[in-house]
């Protein structure tokens, strides 16, 4: 997992780190609607990503959550 998302969800949503395995549902992570908002916010932020909460609720798992990121960020998708 990218260790700049790994800081978000551990720092930032006070996730813990039991909750970063990649195969967890984001319902099993502790990722509920109001922390989804909180991290499409901190996406920003950090990495000027506009990952809609649409986006990262259609995710499957964490790993997931952390391929769209590093997929958006490689191809430079920003303002999706």
């Amino acid at each position: 997992m990218n260790e700049e998302l790994k800081r978000i969800l551990l720092d930032d949503l006070k996730l813990e780190e039991a909750a970063l395995r990649p195969e967890l549902s984001l319902e099993n992570a502790g990722l509920d609607s109001l922390t989804i908002v909180a991290l499409s916010m901190s996406l920003f932020d950090r990495f000027g990503l506009e990952i809609s909460e649409e986006d990262l609720q259609g995710a499957a798992s964490v790993g997931e959550i952390d391929r769209i990121v590093e997929q958006r960020r490689k191809n430079g998708r920003i303002n999706e």
